[in-house]
């Protein structure tokens, strides 16, 4: 198991969280998705030989946030 914290930009409501939650609990490998609105992070618990934190970062951009 691997943990991982994105920074991400662009997150400004409830609806955000859930939509980025969404993107990456989709990714085979995820085991939890906890997105804070507030410190605009997105800490994803995940099986390192499935995935890997360019799968997880593009998931992201691509529902169009910003990972830094």
């Amino acid at each position: 198991m691997a943990v991982s914290v994105f920074n991400v930009n662009g997150m400004t409501c409830s609806n955000c969280m859930d939509l980025v939650r969404s993107a990456v609990s989709a990714i085979d490998g995820v085991n939890n998705v906890n997105v804070d609105l507030e410190t605009r992070q997105v800490k994803v618990d995940y099986d390192s030989k499935i995935t890997n934190d360019t799968q997880i970062k593009t998931a992201i951009n691509n529902m169009g946030y910003k990972v830094q």
